[in-house]
């Protein structure tokens, strides 16, 4: 890459530090055309349960668990749903609210919104399955 000193005009090679592949549980050093190799699944589903972890607050974390657990025996929407994580836990009304929609935000929660009023709160598959996994940490640690 040619750079301009003065009146004098040199070239400058640029280094690349060799690529990280984050999906992959053992972070091994990308070479050539490695990163055309599909991750694993479990490497993946590591993945996403680190992030998780890494990501969500305190708060966020309790709401999915309590959500899941009165999703389980409960059709109410993302409003109803607020209340009664409100109830069960110690999260006020409207923060229960404000973490429910961050979490339909990130794709774990669907449910209605302002222009589609009355649809039942459901939680996504991943995020079900991220619930057992917070459940299952949060049992450990009591």
């Amino acid at each position: 890459m040619p750079i301009s000193v003065g009146s004098e005009t040199e070239r400058v090679s640029t280094k690349f530090a060799p690529e990280v592949n984050v999906f992959s549980s053992d972070r091994e050093v990308l070479r050539g055309n490695d990163f055309c190799q599909m991750p694993s699944f479990e490497g993946v589903v590591a993945s996403f349960l680190q992030l998780a972890q890494a990501r969500l607050s305190d708060t966020q974390k309790l709401v999915l668990r309590a959500s899941a657990s009165l999703l389980r025996y409960h059709d109410v929407t993302v409003t109803a749903l607020a209340d009664m994580v409100s109830r069960r836990t110690s999260v006020p009304y409207s923060t229960a609210k404000w973490n429910l929609r961050t979490l339909m935000d990130l794709g774990l929660l669907d449910g209605g919104d302002s222009e589609n009023r009355g649809r039942r709160a459901e939680l996504t598959s991943s995020a079900r399955f991220l619930a057992h996994h917070l459940e299952a940490q949060h049992n450990e640690r009591d």
